[in-house]
């Protein structure tokens, strides 16, 4: 029989605790943002194509990891989302122009980067620590397998509830951000003037996500305080940036 040295049965349950409080969270922060769309931007088909663009932009994601590996991958992942969302304001979303449906668009884009990126790992962090907890998950495991659940479970028990807390907030805070970086790229979509000249447009909300993409996938414990940094940089950019824009004919 193989043993192991798990974490008390204690800290297991307050590490359960805190992932299903942040699961409960994240879902509702989900949840709001597309009623915020339905009700206050009047437009649950720009947050549906908001959650298009993401899906396409991880649709390449994918292509890039397998073909150059993750490093890579990380620091492709906001060129590849901006450039995404751009394509589709440009073609199916033409539509979203003014400040609500864009508002819209990106909390959709937002809430589907949440649901595959702390949605899905929180819930499947709940259903570990239950397998750990009963020890239905150590089942039929060789000495190697056992000792690196051990080791997840061990990483598991050390997330309190403030961490569950944070991983909400750090969620409307993502929310916050895409809704910012479509404004930017509406914009960019707007003044038109060519392929070359949308891609200049999106330097900046590139710029602005790049350190967010990378820090979240390659060192998500510190991802909190830059994407701090970013909202900030983002809103003060937003706010230098207003002003009137040239509206494209629109097809919806």
């Amino acid at each position: 029989m193989i043993t192991v040295d798990l974490p008390s049965s204690e800290a297991l349950e307050a590490a359960s605790f805190a992932f299903t409080f942040a699961f409960i969270g994240i879902g509702a922060v989900i949840v709001a943002s597309a009623i915020a769309a339905a009700t206050w931007a009047r437009s649950l088909n720009a947050w549906a194509l908001g959650g298009v663009s993401f899906v396409l932009s991880q649709t390449a994601q994918v292509v890039t990891l397998f073909l150059f590996g993750p490093l890579l991958a990380a620091f492709t992942s906001a060129p590849l989302q901006e450039a995404s969302r751009a394509i589709i304001l440009s073609t199916a979303a033409r539509g979203v122009r003014d400040e609500r449906p864009r508002a819209a668009f990106g909390l959709g884009h937002g809430a589907i980067d949440l649901l595959t990126s702390s949605l899905i790992p929180t819930l499947s962090a709940v259903i570990i620590l239950g397998g750990i907890r009963d020890g239905s998950i150590f089942a039929g495991l060789d000495a190697d397998v056992t000792e690196r659940v051990n080791a997840v479970a061990v990483f598991l028990a050390s997330q309190t509830l403030l961490s569950g807390a944070l991983l909400v907030v750090q969620g409307g805070l993502m929310l916050v951000l895409h809704a910012l970086l479509t404004a930017f790229v509406v914009r960019a979509v707007v003044r038109g003037g060519g392929a070359r000249v949308i891609g200049r447009g999106l330097l900046l909300p590139v710029a602005i996500h790049t350190p967010v993409a990378v820090v979240r996938t390659l060192f998500p414990t510190s991802t909190m305080p830059v994407l701090l940094v970013a909202v900030l940089v983002a809103v003060l950019a937003y706010r230098r940036g207003q002003g009137p824009t040239e509206e494209l004919p629109a097809s919806q």
